[in-house]
C-alpha cells in the first residue's frame, strides 16, 4: 500500500503548503490564482489544512491509514473535479492540479479496493 502512503504524503505537502499560503499570505501570485483575501479564501485554506491534518494522522497511525483514505480521498476527488467544472478560467492552474491529485487518489482507492477484494477471496 505504498501508493496510498504516497497519496497521504502528497496531501500533507500540497494541501498543507497551500493551506498555509492561503491563510497567511497575500502576495500577488496567490491573489492572481485564488483572488484577494476574503472569508471564502480563508475557508478554503481551512479545508486544505484539514486535509493535510487528516493525512498526517493517517501517516502517523498506521492502523488508520486505509480507513482515513477511504473517507478522505473520495471527498477530495468529488470536490476537486467539481472545481474543474466550477472554475470558468481554463488557464487557472488550480483545477488542473486538482485533477492530477484526483487521479492519484482514484488510483490509490482502486488499489485499496482491489486488495480488499483479494483478501475476501482468500478467506
Amino acid at each position: 500500500m505504498k501508493f496510498v502512503y504516497l497519496s497521504h504524503i502528497l496531501n500533507v505537502l500540497v494541501a498543507g503548503m497551500m493551506g498555509t499560503l492561503l491563510f497567511f499570505n497575500s502576495n500577488s501570485e496567490i491573489i492572481e490564482v485564488f483572488g484577494p483575501p476574503t472569508p471564502a479564501r480563508q475557508i478554503l485554506s481551512c479545508v486544505y489544512l484539514s486535509i493535510a491534518s487528516l493525512s498526517s494522522v493517517a501517516l502517523i497511525s498506521k492502523n488508520k491509514t486505509i480507513n482515513i483514505a477511504v473517507v478522505l480521498f473520495p471527498m477530495q476527488i468529488v470536490y476537486k473535479i467539481l472545481s474543474l467544472i466550477a472554475v470558468s478560467d481554463i488557464l487557472n492552474p488550480v483545477p488542473w492540479s486538482n485533477l492530477a491529485i484526483s487521479i492519484l487518489h482514484a488510483y490509490s482507492l482502486y488499489l485499496i479496493y482491489k486488495n480488499h477484494l483479494q483478501d475476501k477471496s482468500i478467506n
